[in-house]
């Protein structure tokens, strides 16, 4: 942390500004070598400046939460498209228009395969997001009210909560993604999160639960290659390996501190755990009610996300700065809230 600086309005703008200028002009270079070059090394070799910038972005930001996002949405899911792209895998194609290309490419988001509107499904692909952004918005207020009174809590519910917030910030940042980029391109968007927070098992939690674009991403780029030649718990060990390689990548960006490999334990333990899980239902040895079920899976993903997960990060100070960072933009919004608001009421009334 201690190479980390402090961020500025002035320097997030900046990097912001970069970004915005950066992503378009790599995706529209990545689209249209695509279009002129076959699948495969030669196409890779093109794409290849596109993977440096995109690996680069997240070193432009000294705000921890932009840093963490900028890790997630350019160097792990738009590098990783563009990987599968170079070999005619994934959800990019050459063939898709510029602006959904440009979109897909640089934001969290899947067009919705099955676009047309069904009973099940709101006939606008807006509606998908607003409950998703509104619910999100309303528990986080609620955790950053409660979060001074957690002092006497035991440590795995205040992990808990943790858990909650990250859930909850992710599933905010990306329905407002999903929001905008459904208004822009008139399209379905696929929701990422479901309900992460109260699982049966760790097939349940990563599976179909959580971050489903990661979960799509490592099924091509991990799981299928490698179960076509060496078998399914392969393949579910190398998507698992390749994720806490990623993480690790991950802690480097937010405390530019040596990887502990603790996140490489815990996703080499949920891989073990979650092949255990499907030989156990198999074999019949692992048939719990539905409510332990819930338990266990639950109380295994908090203890073991407590223990190795958020374990390096909370001793790098990352939890504490995170935190002044949220309680400075709490700050800023009412600092604008007033200046918009209530000062033109007040000189009204005067």
């Amino acid at each position: 942390m201690q190479g980390l600086q402090q961020p500025t309005s002035a320097s997030e703008l900046r990097a912001l500004a970069w970004t915005a200028f950066l992503v378009p002009v790599c995706t529209v270079y990545a689209r249209s070598a695509c279009r002129r070059l076959r699948p495969g090394r030669h196409r890779l070799a093109a794409l290849f400046p596109t993977f440096l910038v995109f690996i680069y972005l997240p070193c432009l930001f000294n705000s921890l939460h932009l840093r963490l996002l900028s890790t997630f949405f350019h160097t792990w899911l738009a590098t990783n498209k563009l990987v599968l792209l170079a070999l005619d895998l994934g959800p990019l194609h050459p063939s898709l228009p510029l602006l959904p290309f440009l979109l897909c490419a640089g934001l969290p988001i899947k067009l919705r395969v099955d676009a047309q509107p069904t009973k099940q499904q709101p006939s606008s692909p807006v509606a998908d997001f607003l409950v998703p952004c509104a619910r999100s918005f309303l528990f986080l207020t609620c955790l950053a009210v409660l979060h001074p009174h957690t002092a006497p809590l035991p440590l795995y519910v205040v992990h808990y909560l943790y858990c909650a917030q990250i859930f909850l910030t992710l599933d905010l940042v990306f329905s407002s993604v999903g929001l905008v980029a459904a208004a822009v391109l008139g399209t379905g968007m696929e929701r990422q999160f479901r309900a992460p927070l109260v699982v049966a098992s760790v097939n349940d939690f990563w599976g179909r639960q959580w971050n489903l674009m990661a979960v799509d991403l490592l099924r091509a780029s991990a799981y299928a290659p490698v179960r076509a030649r060496w078998g399914r718990d392969a393949g579910v060990l190398a998507a698992f390996l390749m994720s806490g390689v990623l993480h690790e990548l991950l802690y480097w960006y937010m405390t530019l501190e040596h990887p502990t490999g603790e996140m490489l334990l815990f996703f080499t333990l949920h891989a073990a755990v979650h092949v255990a899980e499907r030989w156990a239902k198999l074999a019949g040895l692992w048939r719990p009610p539905k409510a332990a079920a819930y338990v266990v899976g639950t109380g295994f993903m908090v203890v073991t996300i407590s223990e190795f997960f958020f374990g390096p990060f909370i001793r790098a100070g990352i939890d504490v700065r995170m935190m002044e960072e949220s309680t400075a933009a709490v700050e800023l919004l009412r600092a604008v809230a007033k200046r918009l608001i209530i000062r033109p009421f007040g000189h009204v009334s005067g």
